[in-house]
């Protein structure tokens, strides 16, 4: 039995990771057999989820999680779409991935009150005495990370626009599709779904948010593979 261990469910979102929604997703589309539970920092390869245990084989990050469903359990997840259709995927996955994700972050970890009611639960389960610590060293090391990675760099607006450009690019290639290519979901579906889902929790207040619910035809397609894969975390 394959075992996904992710962090669970936060914000009306099945997983506060869009990491660990794509790596949910890719396991639904695949038809496998498997099950999920709760990930431990000390079991976790790389630190973090999502990781999956395939009897005893543990893959950590959802991009090599994927690429072991192909390899070793012969999954496809191309839906037979072409090269250039595939390549087009990857370098969505990438951008809502190593872009849209960094921007979404800066809201929801540098703004007080996204943070109160948001990342703040993560820590939820620490002992009292240490919660303050550990939550403020973690949102720091968050601030740093940004700053390094240079979106924490911008203006609000600047990161809003940056954000925009992102969504847009989503936009133009699904066109009046159902999925980012077609008839059929593939796996760069999952990847761009999971993270446009996170981002367009109603539980923040965001620009990035705004700007996506402002585009009917993109909540459309979150909203057909929401339906299609978690029916028990509707739409907000």
């Amino acid at each position: 039995m394959l075992k996904l261990h992710v962090y669970g469910p936060y914000f009306g979102l099945p997983d506060g990771s869009p990491f660990c929604i794509k790596a949910l997703t890719l396991l639904k589309m695949s038809g496998l057999p498997h099950s999920v539970e709760k990930m431990s920092f000390k079991q976790a390869p790389k630190g973090k989820a999502p990781y999956l245990d395939d009897n005893g084989t543990i893959i950590a990050d959802s991009h090599f999680l994927q690429q072991h469903l192909e390899t070793k359990h012969g999954i496809d997840f191309s839906a037979g779409y072409s090269p250039a259709q595939l390549a087009t995927g990857w370098a969505l996955s990438r951008m809502v991935e190593e872009h849209l994700y960094f921007l979404n972050i800066a809201f929801r970890w540098l703004d007080d009150e996204n943070f109160n009611k948001g990342p703040r639960q993560f820590f939820a389960g620490l002992p009292g005495p240490i919660r303050p610590l550990i939550s403020s060293m973690i949102r720091k090391k968050q601030r740093k990370t940004l700053f390094l990675q240079g979106l924490g760099r911008h203006s609000t607006e600047e990161q809003r626009s940056l954000a925009a450009g992102d969504i847009k690019a989503v936009e133009d290639t699904l066109g009046d599709k159902p999925f980012l290519f077609g008839d059929r979901p593939c796996g760069a579906d999952a990847s761009v779904f999971a993270f446009l889902w996170a981002a367009s929790a109603t539980l923040f207040s965001s620009p990035i948010k705004d700007d996506l619910r402002a585009r009917p035809n993109v909540m459309a397609y979150i909203g057909r593979l929401q339906k299609l894969y978690f029916p028990d975390f509707p739409l907000q």
